[in-house]
């Protein structure tokens, strides 16, 4: 099957536009407000440090798994799905364990694949920073390759939000399905997913910055639990809730051009 990324886009925007009453009420619930609340629990630290751990790490644990479950609705939504709003949270929620279970199949072995790297490079695997100092060239070669084959595994995995929310496979079957799926097309899937993080990547550093900017003039600078906190929160959280939404509508109509004429795949959002 030939991808067409212009052709997804396309698609994507009209998806949107046509179910944007649907989408939209989950964006701003399941994607915005959990990134607001972890935004506003996590501590303020200076830049450059990690926060203490804390109770703030549960909470945005379950904001995570929230988004999750947010995610995987705008799949649906974005797609023919014939339920209601609720229904497709509903469906969301049961197949939420499949998507936990298949990102602990993949993110445990690439974990202790990074970790063999660490301690490769002459590391200490309990420290959790990595300092510039102490690296030498071939550890930064070796960290690099490491990043760069969990990246490519990442790439590989592109489908797997739309699989686990549109059809009814196991978390095993559903990777093997995206490993599938996406053969052939890794480049293209790589050069997306690239042009995406960099479209994020300058979108919330523009919005921080002006946003920033004119919150700090006006209320001072942000402080824990403070209106320009919340303020400064809210400004990024409507980014990423619109980038989420975006990019998810965009992996489903990439999804169902990787899968048509695939036997035994069920149309992309059809209700169950």
């Amino acid at each position: 099957m030939r991808l067409s990324i212009g052709t997804a886009w396309d698609e994507t925007k009209s998806a949107l536009a046509r179910n944007r009453r649907l989408v939209v009420p989950v964006a701003l619930g399941l994607i915005l407000v959990p990134a607001v609340v972890s935004a506003m629990v996590e501590p303020r630290t200076a830049p450059g440090e990690q926060p203490e751990a804390g109770w703030w790490m549960a909470i945005t644990l379950v904001m995570v798994i929230l988004m999750l479950v947010g995610q995987m609705a705008i799949v649906l939504l974005s797609s023919g799905w014939q339920g209601s709003v609720g229904e497709a949270i509903r469906r969301s929620l049961r197949r939420l364990p499949t998507l936990i279970f298949a990102a602990l199949i993949v993110m445990v072995p690439l974990i202790l694949f990074l970790t063999l790297l660490v301690a490769l490079i002459g590391m200490s695997a309990a420290d959790a920073s990595l300092s510039a100092a102490s690296l030498s060239p071939t550890g930064w070669l070796v960290l690099l390759i490491g990043f760069l084959a969990i990246f490519a595994v990442s790439v590989r995995l592109i489908p797997l939000v739309v699989l686990v929310a549109s059809e009814d496979l196991g978390p095993v079957a559903t990777l093997k399905r995206a490993v599938a799926l996406t053969s052939g097309h890794f480049w293209k899937l790589l050069a997306f997913v690239l042009l995406a993080v960099l479209a994020f990547v300058v979108a919330a550093a523009a919005v921080g910055v002006v946003i920033g900017s004119l919150i700090s003039l006006a209320l001072g600078q942000p402080e824990p639990w403070s209106v320009s906190l919340l303020l400064l929160a809210l400004a990024a959280g409507l980014v990423q809730a619109a980038f989420v939404t975006l990019y998810t509508a965009m992996l489903a109509r990439i999804t169902s051009q990787l899968s048509a004429g695939s036997p035994g795949a069920p149309e992309v959002g059809r209700a169950k």
